[in-house]
């Protein structure tokens, strides 16, 4: 796969970018704490980003329909950069307000906003229908391959010269991404529409929901953020530090889950199903038992092994979920249906991270984390049994319905 030039490029790109993205939480955390800034000024800037990039992707699903996928890309890409680099001057230059921060965060929500979308029918441009299971896994490694040397190179730079230089190398990481896609070459699918903004959104939904399974398995796995893995992010370290060990202990099962899921990556090189939605689904189910565990205070052994299995069955499902996207889905209606994907991911997310706190303090922590297993088990056991889900399996792409033009 990585021998093909144009993917090589693509690949590259992702990777440098995965990079930086591992790497801001900590240079905007560390720059706000750097004026004073609260706790409650973090989370506003994390919320400033994730509310704008929800708010704008249905857009962005839009535009990569509707556009050059490159191109809308690179322009992604470019904004981003501005974005990263006005940060980091602010921050070298000893200008920098907390308030302008966040408004930044919000102006970089954004602009990733019309990146991914356009990134799924990117894919499916250049790759043969044949092996895009084989380039969703590649693609799935840099993601996870990157996370521990974007999070160690955030946390040295900002140790040692500042947040304001490490948001300047997440700017340059965004202008390596921009650069390298400018030389992909790609004939893009630019669909000739004077249709308004509202009937593309519509247009969309309707590819987004006349397909049970998708629309189904979107839910199932927007739920499990709120009942199952939101609660066991937010009160696995409380649990840790006063009964487990600390944050060593939680770092181990971190680095478990992060192994997995690199693993899991791995496996969709190779990975043959006959019908992958049932098959990722219970190579999924094991995730329950690291909730039951940490319920009940298991070792940090049992613990991370558990987590590691949680991360190859999510690594693994998430490449059978892209695969099965871009194999059955028109290529002129990629992006939008990808982008509704995305938002009904990220918006149950935080609501998720919300709430858990406070249910688990109704409920207790141990009951709500053996609800969430429990949840985990019954509803995967339901889902995968809709027939659409079942006997899904792939088939071959509809013809090309738009008017191909150079990017």
């Amino acid at each position: 796969m990585l021998r093909d030039r144009n993917f090589r490029l693509l690949f590259a790109g992702r990777t440098v970018s995965y990079v930086g993205t591992y790497l801001a939480p900590i240079a905007v955390a560390f720059a706000i704490l750097g004026l004073h800034g609260s706790a409650t000024a973090v989370g506003l800037s994390f919320a400033a980003w994730t509310l704008a990039q929800v708010s704008m992707l249905a857009i962005g699903g839009v535009l990569g329909d509707r556009f050059p996928r490159r191109t809308v890309m690179i322009a992604s890409d470019v904004s981003s950069t501005a974005v990263r680099t006005a940060m980091g001057v602010l921050l070298v230059t000893h200008h920098a307000h907390v308030w302008e921060l966040v408004a930044l965060q919000a102006a970089g929500g954004a602009s990733v906003a019309f990146y991914n979308p356009a990134f799924y029918g990117l894919v499916r441009e250049i790759v043969p229908p044949e092996r895009i299971q084989q380039a969703n896994s590649w693609l799935a490694i840099a993601r996870y391959a990157a996370f521990p040397l974007g999070a160690a190179t955030g946390g040295s730079i900002v140790a040692t010269v500042g947040a304001g230089a490490a948001l300047l190398f997440d700017g340059g990481t965004y202008a390596t991404s921009a650069l390298l896609l400018a030389f992909v070459r790609v004939e893009s699918l630019v669909r000739a529409t004077g249709a308004s903004m509202l009937h593309e959104l519509r247009e969309g939904w309707a590819a987004f929901t006349e397909q049970t399974w998708i629309w189904v398995l979107t839910l199932w796995i927007s739920l499990y953020f709120v009942i199952t893995y939101a609660p066991f992010f937010v009160l696995g370290p409380y649990i840790a530090a006063h009964s487990m060990g600390g944050a060593k202990t939680w770092a181990a099962v971190v680095t478990g889950e992060g192994t997995g899921a690199l693993l899991g990556s791995v496996s969709g090189l190779r990975l043959r199903l006959r019908r992958p939605l049932v098959a990722v689904g219970y190579i999924f189910l094991p995730t329950a038992v690291q909730s039951v565990l940490l319920a009940f205070h298991a070792s940090v052994f049992a613990l991370a092994l558990a987590a590691a299995f949680a991360g190859f069955g999510f690594a693994c499902g998430s490449v059978v979920w892209d695969t099965a996207m871009q194999r059955t889905i028109p290529p002129d209606k990629l992006a939008r249906v990808g982008a509704y994907g995305w938002m009904s991911a990220m918006v149950f997310l935080p609501a998720g991270y919300a709430l858990a706190g406070p249910i688990a303090s109704v409920v207790g922590m141990r009951g709500y984390l053996l609800f969430g297993a429990a949840w985990l088990i019954a509803s995967t056991l339901a889902v995968y049994r809709v027939p659409s889900v079942r006997d899904f399996s792939y088939e071959e792409p509809a013809p090309e319905q738009a008017v191909p033009a150079p990017s």
